[in-house]
């Protein structure tokens, strides 16, 4: 079944790798292909699916530059079937015989008989090479397969780190997971697992991280089920560990769903009335999932968090978690399908609504209170830049983000890099509101 899940991995890139940016999700796509494959066979989908994205330019430079013609618009799927059979070569430790026999039959598969030859060619001269000296001359954004948009950003926001951001943002994620301190200890998880033979480490950033390995689908995990634990990467679990409100507070998540950090709200403040908040209708089923999995309650709404004349009921929050769109620069590594989504435009309305959503939701925060802002980015204008634009305009609140040694040098709030077998990249910054009340 190995060729048929080849197979599908083709059609899953050649929905996601569209031009423009007008591919489909890679996570969308992989769910509709899973059903008919064994586990074995959707974890090698899977594998050629994230790979082609984390490699992809580097990859398509090789393949054109050892072609004597390019491909016809009609062929993509072939071109694609190539892209995958290289990444295979170059980045599994699957046997070559066996990729070199594989490929040639997707072709075939993909009514392209005429490709088989060439597809043979191309693999077996790249088996001869080593991908590391192949790209040690290219340029850094065809090394490291980014769009050039966002290796001129990096390379201007972080001139000495941006290629070690970016080798980092191509390794393979890790999991991690947010233990429930509403339902057990990190330890006694950490035993079970270990029990089960996972191997389980404490992470060194959030008080209730684990790491597993070997990495898995989560709902094979003893206690998933059960709501001992939830997926969620460290440096995301710090925001919540930053916030603080009276026992019986009240609590907004601005931008809720998929739920992670509504339901760490509830585990963190269990008397608290919390709210979760999300301009997309058909996510806030997910948000519920989450909850009720964990045995958590929150208010669930539907609104606009820039527009709060239309959802807020005049009672104001004691603390706000912003966990704003982004450009999910910082976590390249788990959706590597966004670099070819995400065109250079779309950086500039992101920091606009970012923008909004702060000096909307402003307001709403008590005196004496706060507001945590976050993203899942490691560029400026959408962290550091952006909590400095809301400062200069803002003389109630001040800027009370602890620092971290691992913190990458900012000039407002925290910046982690992502790190090897660690935490993503991720920006958060703790903004106090003026006036009596609680608090660090």
């Amino acid at each position: 079944m190995a060729d048929a899940a080849r197979r599908r991995a083709v059609r899953v890139l050649t929905a996601v790798l569209r031009a423009r940016g007008g591919g489909e999700s890679l996570r969308a796509v992989l769910a509709r292909e899973r059903p008919g494959l064994s586990p074995a066979d959707q974890g090698l989908m899977a594998d050629l699916a994230f790979g082609v994205c984390r490699h992809y330019r580097l990859l398509e430079d090789w393949l054109h530059a050892h072609m004597k013609k390019p491909l016809k618009a009609g062929a993509r799927p072939v071109e694609v079937a190539l892209l995958a059979g290289l990444y295979e070569v170059w980045f599994t430790d699957r046997a070559h015989h066996a990729v070199l026999n594989a490929w040639p039959d997707v072709c075939r598969a993909l009514k392209a008989p005429w490709a088989t030859g060439l597809c043979n060619a191309l693999l077996r001269k790249a088996s001869g090479q080593d991908p590391r000296t192949y790209s040690a001359e290219l340029a850094p954004e065809i090394r490291h397969s980014v769009p050039d948009w966002l290796w001129q950003a990096l390379r201007h926001d972080w001139p000495e780190q941006a290629e070690e951001l970016l080798a980092r943002s191509n390794d393979a994620p890790p999991l991690a997971v947010r233990v429930n301190r509403r339902r057990s200890s990190r330890d006694a998880v950490a035993a079970r697992l270990q029990a089960a033979h996972w191997d389980a480490r404490a992470g060194e950033l959030s008080p209730d991280c684990l790491y597993i390995e070997p990495a898995r689908p989560v709902d094979q995990l003893p206690g998933f089920a059960e709501g001992l634990f939830s997926v969620q990467d460290e440096a995301a679990q710090l925001p919540v560990t930053l916030m603080d409100a009276p026992v019986d507070g009240r609590i907004l998540d601005a931008c809720a769903a998929p739920g992670g950090k509504t339901a760490q709200l509830a585990e963190h403040f269990p008397e608290a009335r919390i709210t979760a908040l999300e301009a997309d209708g058909d996510r806030l089923p997910r948000v519920q999932d989450n909850l009720d999995r964990l045995a958590l309650a929150a208010e669930l709404l539907h609104g606009d968090a820039t527009r709060p004349d239309a959802w807020w009921d005049g009672e104001a929050f004691d603390a706000v978690l912003v966990d704003a769109p982004c450009s999910a620069s910082g976590i390249l590594r788990r959706q590597p399908d966004s670099k070819w989504h995400r065109l250079a435009g779309d950086l500039d309305e992101l920091v606009r609504l970012q923008g909004e959503i702060l000096v909307a939701l402003w307001p709403l925060v008590k005196h004496g209170g706060m507001l945590v802002y976050a993203t899942c980015s490691l560029l400026k204008s959408e962290n550091e830049e952006q909590v400095q634009r809301f400062l200069a305009g803002h003389a109630d609140a001040r800027d009370d983000t602890p620092e971290r040694a691992e913190a990458l040098p900012s000039r407002a709030g925290c910046q982690l890099p992502p790190a090897k077998g660690a935490q993503d990249g991720f920006f958060f910054a703790r903004l106090c509101k003026s006036g009596k009340g609680f608090g660090p």
